[in-house]
């Protein structure tokens, strides 16, 4: 039988400038409003003042004058999680990094007891990173996922084989997978307010609630998930488009063009995947083969193409050292997260603004998806159109 341990990092990008920095130690720290107003993560100090992700930082300040506000440091919080997992590694080679600050290990035919594994590398991080994680241990992704989350901060939550039912039972619903906060209220306003009322009701009048999505939320209720532990690391993930030309080309509108098409095709399967992405990173080819390329780290995440225009702008600019015609572009988005950089409330006309793009890059994704990328196109796409060479981009 699978024993799967879960590990979620407490308050991660504000544990990890407490440890980086022993002066804000024991202090209230939120680290965000760097460009959104927002707090994107608040140590459990600030938190006993009512402040959360995602606050704007205005209200933040409002609520503790004292409170330490910090930039984000993505650098440094890739850095801290990479030596998190590595504990990790030391035990099993099965490691699915689902984030920065949480992941699965699989514990399965361990040489130590799985129980102590775990406890070992909680202590290891504690000690040796000075951040504490929460840990939940059992036999399936489910229920270690939950088991971690439960009573956090520095939590561990171990539920024995056989017991996963009766664990999951009392627990609201709004801890299932896939079940937010519009389908959480249709299912209350339907009396399945709990996990052991949506695990008695049969599949096809779930099925009238949620959908293609009642199977499985059954089985999850139920307490059955035999998803396997996956090894991947989400760091690691990227997304590449590149683009040959027939002919060399010098057209530098062109070539700016081409690389925001290829922009927005990468950023739509990001977005498909719950992703968003931190480095950017251009390339070319010269007519004699030679290359260069320049990249640039986000200060933020995204998953909006639009955020990116300008600066691929100036990236080809900075990969363009020789000015001679170019052969080939191609465009890697890097530094791949589970999710956006904390939620953004619409609050200031800057946050309405970009939320409002983010609307719009759902209703295109919808669109390009059913019917072609054709049915909406940016100036960049007439460009293209207007002035078409036989090139082929291939995705990676």
């Amino acid at each position: 039988m699978a024993l799967i341990t879960h590990i979620d990092a407490d308050a991660f990008f504000a544990a990890v400038e407490q440890a980086a920095d022993p002066r804000l130690r024991g202090r209230p720290v939120a680290v965000g409003g760097n460009r959104r107003g927002i707090v994107a993560s608040a140590s459990y100090e600030a938190r006993r003042y009512g402040i959360y992700t995602p606050m704007p930082t205005a209200r933040a300040r409002q609520l503790c004058p004292h409170l330490v506000l910090l930039p984000g440091d993505f650098e440094k919080y890739e850095q801290f999680s990479r030596w998190m997992f590595s504990y990790v590694y030391d035990f099993t080679p099965t490691v699915e990094i689902c984030s920065i600050d949480e992941g699965y290990g699989d514990l399965t035919g361990a040489r130590h007891p799985p129980l102590e594994i775990a406890a070992t590398i909680r202590d290891a991080i504690r000690q040796a990173l000075k951040i504490t994680v929460s840990e939940g241990v059992g036999t399936s992704k489910l229920v270690s996922q939950i088991a971690s989350k439960l009573r956090k901060p520095a939590a561990f939550e171990y539920v024995p084989p056989g017991h996963e039912v009766s664990f999951l039972n009392p627990l609201p619903n709004r801890w299932l997978p896939g079940v937010g906060p519009q389908t959480a209220a249709r299912l209350n306003a339907a009396g399945l307010a709990c996990i052991r009322q949506i695990a008695a009701t049969p599949t096809d009048l779930l099925g009238l609630l949620v959908g293609r999505a009642a199977p499985q939320l059954h089985q999850f209720a139920q307490g059955v998930d035999p998803r396997p532990v996956v090894p991947r690391n989400a760091p690691a993930q990227s997304y590449s488009q590149q683009e040959t030309f027939a002919q060399d080309q010098t057209d530098e509108p062109r070539l700016r063009a081409v690389l925001r098409r290829m922009a927005d095709h990468l950023f739509a399967r990001a977005r498909a995947e719950g992703h968003s992405v931190r480095t950017l990173t251009v390339r070319i080819r010269y007519n004699d083969m030679a290359e260069d390329q320049a990249a640039e780290s986000l200060v933020e995440p995204t998953d909006l193409e639009t955020d990116v225009y300008s600066r691929l702008d100036r990236l080809l600019d900075r990969a363009w050292r020789r000015r001679v015609s170019l052969r080939l572009v191609a465009l890697k988005l890097s530094h791949v997260y589970t999710g956006g950089y904390g939620a953004e409330l619409p609050l200031d006309r800057p946050a309405q603004q970009r939320d409002a793009r983010r609307r719009l890059a759902d209703v295109i994704d919808q669109l390009r998806t059913q019917y072609g990328h054709t049915v909406l196109r940016r100036g960049h796409d007439f460009l293209l159109a207007a002035t078409p060479t036989a090139s082929e981009p291939v995705s990676q």
